[in-house]
């Protein structure tokens, strides 16, 4: 009986096995590679004693102005601004007597003088009272002059400070002040009297003029500020 011999076939087995053990050759070598790298990257990183781990939470701090060093907004009162501006005085203001105007502020407008038949300006207003009536300063101030003046008659000139000027004419010959005095709101000055010549043909009053930074003003509108 003649021998049947499988060249083909055993050569065809050897091929695949040698096949079979590259294949676990390079696995493993793949294996090991990756394997080092891993070691190299876990021994060279820094150990910050951390994870990268995140954790969210509901509650939530309540952050205040306080802890922000952030000041409080302040609101400021127009009364406030108009102080700081220097339109407000700290000390309040009172009319020097009580009685009729019977000569108004003119502005600067001309207006006919009653005792001199001429036009004028009138600087300031004119307060009917009764001769005596008693006449007080309208803001706290100190008395910068004391005069017989040849028109206004007696008058008294109070500094009540912030340049506003007090004017107090055709007073009686009594007067309460003297030059360099110290005065306050309300105080009695003097009395209404009859010396201003150049208003001697109107009723007895008082009249009154305020200047403000050297130029007059209105004396009823000053007060009632």
């Amino acid at each position: 009986m003649k021998k049947v011999e499988f060249k083909n076939g055993l050569k065809g087995k050897g091929f695949t096995a040698a096949l079979v053990l590259s294949l676990c050759a390079v696995g493993i070598s793949a294996y090991v590679a990756y394997d080092g790298a891993m070691n190299r990257l876990q021994t060279e990183a820094p150990d910050t004693g951390e994870d990268n781990v995140f954790i969210f939470s509901d509650e939530t701090e309540d952050v205040s102005a306080e802890k922000l060093n952030i000041p409080k907004e302040t609101t400021t009162t127009a009364e406030e601004e108009a102080e700081s501006a220097g339109l407000v005085f700290e000390n309040p203001k009172t009319m020097p007597v009580n009685g009729e105007i019977i000569n108004p502020y003119s502005g600067g407008e001309l207006v006919k003088s009653e005792t001199l038949g001429v036009w004028k300006t009138h600087d300031g207003v004119d307060i009917a009272a009764e001769t005596g009536t008693a006449v007080a300063s309208m803001m706290k101030g100190t008395v910068s002059e004391v005069k017989d003046d040849p028109l206004w008659g007696i008058s008294v000139i109070i500094d009540h400070g912030d340049g506003v000027i007090g004017h107090y004419c055709n007073l009686g010959e009594n007067l309460n002040v003297k030059t360099g005095q110290q005065v306050l709101m309300g105080e009695v000055i003097g009395s209404v009297g009859s010396t201003a010549d150049i208003e001697c043909k109107l009723a007895p009053h008082l009249h009154f003029g305020v200047t403000r930074n050297g130029a007059w003003c209105d004396p009823l509108a000053f007060i009632e500020e």
